[in-house]
């Protein structure tokens, strides 16, 4: 059986709703912190109610920030 960390990354990583390789999860003794950076307030509670549907997981802390990402990259190109 693979450990509660993996589990959760893998519930993550299959949620479409949830961009890959944006959002991580470390888990202590039950205690699952997300943290990364998405677009949508959708977004960073889906990943949190996915969390804790996993079997195993005692409290989840949610420090996924949202930030319009797309806004961020038309800044950027105006400043330069």
């Amino acid at each position: 059986m693979t450990d509660l960390g993996t589990q959760v990354a893998n519930a993550l990583h299959w949620n479409l709703a949830i961009p890959r390789h944006r959002v991580t999860a470390e888990e202590k003794q039950g205690l699952v912190v997300l943290q990364g950076v998405v677009e949508l307030d959708q977004q960073k509670f889906c990943a949190e109610a996915t969390a804790r549907r996993v079997p195993g997981v005692v409290d989840v802390r949610n420090e996924i920030a949202v930030r319009d990402v797309n806004r961020l990259v038309g800044a950027r190109r105006e400043e330069t």
